[in-house]
């Protein structure tokens, strides 16, 4: 009987003792019968390194590393990519396959067992991830990933597909902590880029470039739970930057060249995307008391194509958003943008 190919689950962890715990116990709690861990520590400051001793002890297949710190101070990120890159650089990755696991999130026990099916029976195959539900603090499943209905059909895809589904909907279904690939394809692909280029959207970058070479693939079933504002996911809740998503996507429509393949819908709702972003940033603005900088920001994003494709695209989300931007155009206007920065600091 040939022997189940090796998989690494690489669990990347920063300052997360308060979630480590339960991660560990679900992945050693996989079905999948030929795996090692290798637990990756950024430089934490509190007990996670003493967590994930305690397990190493008591389990052979658990190997820690420590990478060097990639930490910027004063931002909202934790050198999540410079920790993967450690993994791939350190020459301690021995299986075919690797997983990239956060140490804040709960894995159902199947989910490696399906993954490495998938990638056997899909030898063209270069990656694949998975839907999930979305827990809280406490465990409690606050909501879903949902896969964009034009991607209900298949499980595989080429970068067009999913390239014009991010477009219109964002990174809303690929699940960072979802994927597994093969690990030969990093020796084409490379490693993921600092978050200095990118922000946090390093992980896009990689999954779109992963895409222009090899087929991904999309299990349609909920094996994470996956865990929101805990452990690695730190978010700037007042950041007035530019999200580093649209970095990437710009990166790829104008220096790739990929703008002139696109269809104008599906344009039209990443620049809706923008606007939506844009209103958020104005909003933090005004919460920092700056407001000609959330002025020029909202009348430079303010024009018909918003309306145009808010109803080429409608849900709740956007009619809120839609209703803030209009609300924060006229009150700016008009000249109330100070009383509007000290009702929406008390919201924050």
């Amino acid at each position: 009987m040939t022997e189940d190919p090796l998989l690494t689950i690489c669990v990347t962890t920063y300052n997360s003792e308060k979630t480590i715990k339960k991660t560990l116990e679900s992945v050693l709690a996989q079905t999948y019968p030929n795996f090692e861990i290798l637990v990756s520590d950024n430089g934490s400051s509190d007990n996670t390194e003493k967590i994930v001793e305690s397990f190493k002890k008591e389990h052979a297949n658990i190997t820690v590393r420590k990478n060097i710190p990639n930490i910027k101070p004063g931002k909202f990120y934790d050198g999540c990519y410079d920790n993967c890159n450690g993994c791939l650089r350190s020459g301690l990755i021995k299986g075919e396959f690797i997983s990239f696991w956060h140490s804040d999130d709960i894995y159902q026990k199947t989910i490696a067992t399906e993954q490495v099916e998938f990638l056997i029976d899909n030898l063209e195959v270069g990656a694949v991830f998975t839907l999930g539900n979305i827990i809280d603090s406490g465990d409690k499943i606050v909501g879903k990933f949902r896969l964009p209905k034009e991607l209900h059909k298949k499980n595989t895809y080429h970068f067009t597909e999913i390239f014009k589904a991010i477009l219109r909907y964002g990174n809303t279904f690929l699940i960072t902590p979802t994927f597994m690939a093969r690990t030969e394809i990093f020796k084409k692909v490379w490693l993921f880029h600092d978050e200095g280029l990118f922000g946090t959207s390093g992980d896009l970058e990689m999954w779109l470039r992963i895409l222009e070479t090899y087929p991904i693939g999309i299990l349609q079933k909920n094996l994470i739970c996956y865990r929101t504002g805990g452990g690695g996911k730190q978010h700037n809740r007042v950041s007035t930057e530019q999200a580093g998503f649209f970095k990437v996507m710009d990166y790829y429509l104008i220096e790739k060249s990929y703008l002139d393949k696109m269809d104008k819908i599906s344009l039209r709702q990443y620049e809706y995307q923008k606007y939506f972003d844009n209103t958020l940033r104005a909003m933090n603005f005004l919460i920092k008391g700056q407001e000609s900088e959330a002025k020029n920001i909202i009348n430079h994003s303010f024009s018909f194509k918003i309306f145009r494709a808010f109803f080429e695209n409608m849900n709740i989300l956007r009619a809120k958003v839609l209703a803030l931007k209009i609300i924060l155009f006229i009150g700016i206007n008009l000249g109330l943008g100070k009383y509007l920065g000290k009702i929406l600091y008390r919201f924050s």
